[in-house]
């Protein structure tokens, strides 16, 4: 029986998490719909009989009779009446662990996932057994369809702090081993300390110390291991009574921990890994390399065999956060090969964290995200007077006048996956407090300024025009006039841009085409606007990223998109295939010589040369200064006016964000985007003495 549904309407099927193959309501998390088992009848449901405001996840006790027993031996010796009386009880609480249950919460019919149950009927935490948490039910959802889907080896979240995803995988371990037979889970940990010792030994011995003996098997070694829980059968088994038991079978299923290296698991065949806090790891463990080697570890020829649990808040980029993010980006369940599987295998999911926040949930479980007109009482029996989302946007704006520790804040409670993968303001060449301002006020602008398409020729060489396509190469925040559009002009038979004084590009190229590992730069465009009385000023206005099959459709991009606007472009004097290229095509008019300003004093070059120097010193400070000086003047908001940046490209200032200038190369938008502020500049600019933030943040109100 397949557990791919196919939904009309909809590209890619639903999971079905029914252990019984019966299909109810579909939803959607993370970009994965799942289909959810068929509402059984009214009577069925847990809670009926009450009134809606009555229905909420009560913890039911075991009976007193059967909470005196401590294990099975104990259940055998018991009178036969006794067993035939709890057998029943017994059975359904297996029951349930399987199909998972159903109750009514404040009038709606609601299921949680048998592993959900198990956490909040049978699992202990150090504080008591856990509340309902409707965020934590998400999760148990998402996490079914990801063990359902042949297709998925596991679920990856990203989460604020105290979410309690630790629990909730430590409690899966404990659930998962108890059931199956010869198989192996792992944990790992951005310490073998974290592993040990936060983990394996405060949770997950823990809890299956803390089962009810009829879920627990038969079990080899102390009853506090520190290296291993093995459920496997002991040399001899000693009851209280001192005789050797011989009933049940051994699972031969092992629970363990290990050092955080990348090649931990290499070789082993893994049921289940917990792979704890991989947004942490640091070199030189890398979460990247790390998976590629356990994931291995959960797949035999084509098959998958076993499932992952990655989950983590996010560090700095330069602290384990840049290849977290790598694998989070090769994680959506709607970009698949032709395998039907993403990138990394896994599944992706992000709760934001006024859904999440602890200390703002009502009795039923569900967030109190908005301020309430009446205090709500809260699952912890406190009023709640103030939404998690006010009450987060507080937090922030305290620490206004301290930048460093305002952005990691928001990394930390998230309001959105961008805000997730925030990077630290410490050591970053440009002033990313502005740049995130402005990526916060893009993210909320509407309609948005940027359109995606391509540039095509109408009539070659004649007229170009830009197509709007969801997938295109080129990102447009504005287009001049129709007059201003296609304008020819010759300078003693050459063609030549018309509207050099108005604007001009900046291009990163490349020369060979598509390489056989995909991992080659990409090529990247920017087209800006300089000050002028008729168009808009001081704004990029184009941005390409992209690397097509062949380089010449590269060239083409750029010369179509330069013909269009009117402006000229300066390129890096290394990159010779599109020098060649815009000469063949008869546009090398259109390209930049070395601009007056960058050239050095002592400098011998008197002739005519297309483009600047890559791997000058003075062309490579120059260009950061150009960067930093715009940044501080035109992204964000200005302290002088009050006013926004124009500045909508975010993937270009999360380019800056991460920019490190001994690695230049890598970060092909800043490149282009500095040539273009380069090119627009007509004299060498001295960097400013001070570009330290502001002490103060002026409000600024988002205009649809």
């Amino acid at each position: 029986m397949s557990v791919l549904l196919n939904i009309k309407e909809y590209e890619d099927p639903a999971v079905k998490i029914c252990p019984n193959g019966t299909e109810g309501e579909i939803i959607e998390l993370g970009g994965l719909l799942i289909c959810l088992p068929k509402r059984p009848p009214k009577k069925e449901v847990f809670g009926h009989k009450e009134s809606n405001s009555m229905q909420v996840w009560r913890r039911v006790p075991m009976p007193k009779e059967l909470s005196r027993i401590k294990s099975m031996d104990e259940w055998e010796e018991m009178p036969r009446e006794f067993r035939a009386r709890f057998r029943p009880y017994i059975e359904e609480e297996f029951r349930r662990r399987r199909e998972g249950f159903w109750f009514y919460n404040n009038g709606t019919a609601t299921y949680i996932t048998g592993r959900h149950y198990m956490m909040l009927q049978w699992t202990k935490l150090d504080v008591g057994h856990p509340y309902f948490l409707n965020f934590q039910r998400e999760i148990f959802l998402h996490m079914a369809a990801c063990e359902a889907d042949p297709r998925c080896i596991g679920q990856l979240y990203t989460k604020c702090r105290r979410s309690g995803y630790t629990n909730i995988c430590s409690a899966v371990l404990v659930d998962e081993a108890t059931q199956v037979k010869d198989k192996l889970m792992g944990i790992q940990s951005k310490t073998g300390k974290d592993a040990q010792e936060n983990i394996f030994m405060k949770k997950v011995v823990y809890m299956f110390r803390n089962y009810p003996f009829f879920f627990k098997p038969i079990q080899d070694g102390t009853t506090n291991p520190r290296m291993e829980l093995a459920f496997r059968e002991p040399s001899k088994r000693i009851t209280k009574k001192n005789k050797t038991s011989q009933m049940g079978e051994a699972l031969n299923t092992v629970i363990n921990w290990k050092n955080t290296t990348n090649n931990a698991y290499d070789g082993e065949k893994l049921h289940l890994l917990y792979l704890d806090e991989a947004g942490k790891w640091e070199r030189p463990t890398d979460i990247r390399d790390a998976w590629r080697i356990q994931r291995t570890c959960l797949i035999v020829g084509r098959k998958i065999v076993g499932k992952a649990l990655v989950g983590s808040t996010v560090n700095p980029m330069d602290k384990g956060g840049k290849e977290y993010k790598d694998l989070w980006a090769d994680s959506n369940p709607l970009t698949r090969n032709a395998n039907g599987r993403t990138v990394s295998g896994l599944y992706r999911l992000f709760i934001p964290a006024q859904d999440s926040l602890e200390g703002f949930f009502d009795v039923y479980g569900y967030p109190v995200i908005e301020t309430p007109e009446s205090p709500i009482e809260g699952i912890d029996g406190e009023n709640i007077t103030i939404g998690s989302k006010r009450y987060l946007k507080n937090e922030r704006e305290s620490l206004k006048h301290d930048p460093s520790e305002l952005n990691e804040v928001t990394r930390q409670f998230p309001f959105t996956e961008d805000e997730a993968f925030r990077d630290s303001i410490e050591g970053s060449l440009f002033n990313i407090g502005k740049i995130y301002q402005q990526i916060e006020y893009n993210d909320e602008l509407f309609p948005n300024p940027v359109v995606k398409g391509n540039f095509v020729w109408k009539e070659k060489d004649k007229q170009a025009v830009f197509s709007p396509d969801v997938n295109g190469r080129f990102k447009i925040s504005w287009l001049p006039p129709e007059d201003q559009r296609n304008v020819t002009k010759s300078d003693r038979g050459k063609r030549v841009p018309p509207f050099g004084d108005r604007g001009c590009g900046g291009v990163d190229s490349y020369d060979l085409d598509a390489t056989v590992d995909g991992r080659g730069s990409k090529g990247a465009l920017h087209m800006y606007n300089k000050f002028h009385m008729e168009n808009p000023s001081n704004m990029f206005v184009v941005e390409y990223a992209s690397r097509p099959d062949l380089a010449r459709i590269f060239y083409e991009d750029v010369l179509m998109c330069a013909f269009f606007y009117g402006y000229p472009i300066l390129i890096e004097n290394n990159k010779y295939g599109i020098a060649r290229y815009f000469e063949s095509r008869g546009y090398d008019g259109y390209l930049m010589d070395r601009p007056d300003h960058l050239k050095t004093g002592n400098s011998k070059v008197h002739v005519k040369t297309k483009g600047i120097p890559s791997n000058s010193q003075d062309v490579i400070q120059a260009h950061a200064h150009a960067i930093e000086s715009y940044i501080h003047e035109h992204v964000g908001v200005n302290y002088d006016t009050g006013d926004m940046g124009k500045m909508y490209f975010n993937a270009t200032m999360e380019d800056w964000i991460g920019f490190k200038i001994d690695k230049r190369t890598k970060f092909d938008l800043t490149i282009s985007s500095g040539l273009a502020l380069l090119a627009a500049q007509k004299t060498k600019t001295k960097p400013r003495a001070d570009f330290t933030e502001h002490k103060f943040f002026r409000r600024y109100e988002v205009i649809g």
